[in-house]
């Protein structure tokens, strides 16, 4: 009977030791990278496999309309613009292909995430291994290079947007065109006066870092609903060339501690968006039954020490006075800008936007045809609500800047001080 333990201890061992001889072996002679589905990098690789000649030679392969969550779709083989991308990607498990004149093989792997169940999005949490024999990271690090570069040109002309997962992570939800400022119809002063501060916003790295002092913005627009409040903040990213990153403080798994690791983990060139953020608190101490997150928790993650800089907050609300001071005071939000309905003439322009060419009526009782500009509809629209037949509207232009100040005195901002006048109704 010792005998016989002591033969198995042995041959335990034997394999344990043979195991642990293997792996070490494979880290002097093969490099591997791997690549988890929650993270952006695992967009770039999918894209990448999925033009790879490879990939449309493989004959175990998965078929899916989209390269990850809300990625932008773009048609596959045979796609005609009429039905959804498709998208042809090797089959989880095993798969060799080339690159480089060199062989690598690929492991695709869908695991279980913790707690036993699949994703509540419904996306499976899945890795991929990419390995090759050798010991320098090079050839790996290349192919990781050209996947970047390959999806970054792809949303060069796009404005990408990022919301967070159950998991408390950035995730890509969706990609749209850049919408153009001039398709945005407001008074023209707020919407250059914005989109100026926060160009010189972005180009004042070093004023800040020189004065010691963080480098954040915070845009407040606030006006009643549908008055083009994200709208404009869309074009605005367009214009700057940036991401959006959406927090939803209504979620329910939203919690102070992951909200905090959010906004650290955005970029330093983006957008945090938070809308309707007069929804979640309405008093100071007051805290939504709905959601984890407090007032104090959403105060510390805006400008707190574990904050990110070179972002721009902005949020949106419909109702300006159910916002506590502390949210919006200098330094927190340092533009106020009310979007208020359209005058007379924003109407009129949005009418020509819709319709810009020349609209021929035909009069039934007579045998001419009369060719009527937008312009003159415009006009007449214009004219039939400054008479009463068309209600009018009771936008005035509003802008509040306001620049931080410093312990010395200066002014914490080297951004526009004058404020735009206000239009007149």
């Amino acid at each position: 009977g010792f005998q016989l333990a002591l033969i198995g201890g042995l041959l335990a061992g034997i394999r344990v030791l043979g195991g642990h001889a293997i792996d070490y072996l494979k880290r002097q002679i093969v490099v591997t990278a791997e690549f988890d589905s929650r993270d952006e990098s695992y967009s770039w690789i999918l894209n990448w496999l999925s033009d790879h000649p490879y990939s449309k030679k493989a004959t175990q392969f998965s078929v899916s309309t989209t390269i990850a969550r809300g990625a932008q779709k773009i048609n596959g083989e045979g796609g005609d613009g009429a039905v959804a991308a498709t998208y042809f990607l090797p089959a989880p498990g095993l798969h060799f292909f080339w690159f480089k004149n060199r062989l690598l093989w690929m492991y695709r792997e869908r695991v279980r995430p913790a707690g036993g169940t699949v994703a509540t999005s419904g996306s499976p949490v899945e890795n991929i291994t990419i390995s090759t024999l050798g010991r320098s990271r090079e050839l790996i690090q290349s192919l990781i290079l050209e996947a970047q570069r390959k999806f970054i040109d792809r949303d060069k002309s796009r404005t990408v947007i990022f919301a967070a997962d159950q998991y408390g992570n950035w995730r890509r939800t969706k990609s749209r065109p850049k919408r153009p400022l001039d398709t945005i119809v407001m008074d023209p002063k707020l919407k250059n006066y914005i989109v100026e501060d926060a160009k010189e916003f972005f180009a004042s790295e070093s004023w800040y870092a020189e004065r010691g002092l963080p480098f954040r913005r915070g845009l407040l627009l606030y006006g009643s609903p549908g008055t083009g409040k994200t709208s404009f903040i869309h074009a605005l990213a367009g214009e700057l060339g940036l991401n959006i990153y959406v927090v939803n403080l209504s979620s329910k798994n939203l919690s102070d501690d992951t909200l905090s690791e959010l906004v650290a983990d955005t970029p330093s060139r983006c957008l945090l968006l938070i809308e309707d953020v007069d929804a979640a608190f309405i008093q100071r101490k007051s805290k939504d039954a709905a959601t984890g997150i407090t007032f104090s928790g959403l105060l510390n993650s805006v400008d707190g020490v574990s904050a990110q800089e070179g972002r721009m907050l902005c949020m949106t609300t419909n109702h300006l006075d159910r916002l506590d001071e502390a949210l919006i005071r200098p330094g927190r939000v340092d533009i106020r800008a009310k979007l208020g309905k359209a005058t007379q003439s924003q109407a009129a322009e949005l009418f020509i936007k819709f319709f810009p060419h020349p609209v021929a009526t035909t009069d039934p009782l007579s045998s001419s045809t009369d060719t009527t500009t937008s312009t003159t509809v415009a006009a007449a629209a214009a004219a039939a609500a400054r008479s009463g037949r068309r209600q009018s509207v009771d936008y005035k232009g509003d802008i509040t800047s306001s620049p931080t100040t410093s312990a010395s005195g200066e002014s914490s901002s080297p951004l526009l001080s004058e404020k735009p006048g206000s239009p007149t109704t």
